[in-house]
């Protein structure tokens, strides 16, 4: 069985970044997130590090996904 985008997993929530990469991730280790465009439907998420994911998803549902 394969997790799809926006599921959790054994407390992980799964992304897909702009790339296609899967990361599972605990919501607790996202610092911040920022529209990344004009329109509104792609965030950056920063993490640990200083690392940014960039996802194909409006603030609004990411939001919800880690809440």
């Amino acid at each position: 069985m394969e997790a799809i985008e926006g599921e959790r997993v054994a407390g992980y929530l799964i992304l897909t970044d702009i790339e296609g990469r899967r990361h599972a991730l605990r919501a607790s280790t996202v610092l911040g997130i920022s529209e990344a465009d004009d329109f509104g439907d792609e965030c950056l998420l920063q993490m640990p590090g200083g690392r940014l994911l960039r996802v194909k998803r409006s603030l609004d549902e990411i939001l919800t996904w880690l809440c």
